[in-house]
């Protein structure tokens, strides 16, 4: 596959949906594989007891092998994007890589809720890392967001690719912010 490709192949677009970075048809077949391999080793070896980060304890065998094929799934997906319209000889377009990510909000936000808590995957930041009940409250929360939020999402894909970038990226922007003040709150009225 590799030699089928170009000499010089797209790596990065700009907000407008242009090319501001060339790579080599190496780089294009190989970049994207290789992260998602070392995600994935790096999970599985969690899973195995091989490494025993303080951050991933608390985090269940089950749930650590959902992270690590959401992660799977999202990263192959693009770069099944970014190779096939490379092969095929046609423009990426940039809102395909958008719904992939709305797909991923919805996913994600339907395994929040049964994180339980740790440092490694979910919203961690002080009021949920200090507290179980804030824990659960917000990515109970979280989760309806990311979910609803995602479908609502998956629309605004259609729209021409600057505005439906600007539009997802200021929406995905307060889809994050709404459970971090949300957890805050809880916080400061827990003490």
């Amino acid at each position: 596959m590799v030699f089928r490709l170009p000499a010089r192949v797209p790596m990065h677009w700009n907000i407008r949906g242009e090319v501001d970075r060339w790579g080599g048809p190496w780089e294009a077949a190989l970049l994207i594989p290789a992260l998602v391999t070392g995600v994935y080793l790096l999970i599985l070896a969690l899973d195995w007891g091989r490494l025993d980060f303080k951050a991933a304890r608390g985090m269940t065998a089950a749930t650590r092998r959902q992270v690590r094929l959401l992660t799977l799934l999202l990263m192959g997906t693009i770069q099944g994007l970014i190779l096939g319209t490379i092969l095929s000889g046609v423009t990426l377009k940039g809102t395909l890589i958008l719904a992939c990510i709305a797909l991923f909000f919805i996913f994600l936000g339907n395994l929040m809720p049964r994180l339980e808590p740790n440092a490694w995957v979910g919203i961690r930041i002080p009021p949920t890392l200090e507290s179980r009940e804030v824990w659960k409250a917000t990515h109970r929360l979280g989760g309806r967001i990311l979910v609803v939020g995602g479908a609502l999402l998956l629309p605004v894909c259609l729209l021409p690719e600057s505005l439906a970038t600007i539009v997802f990226l200021s929406a995905a922007m307060v889809l994050m912010l709404i459970p971090v003040v949300y957890a805050y709150r809880l916080r400061s009225t827990e003490k």
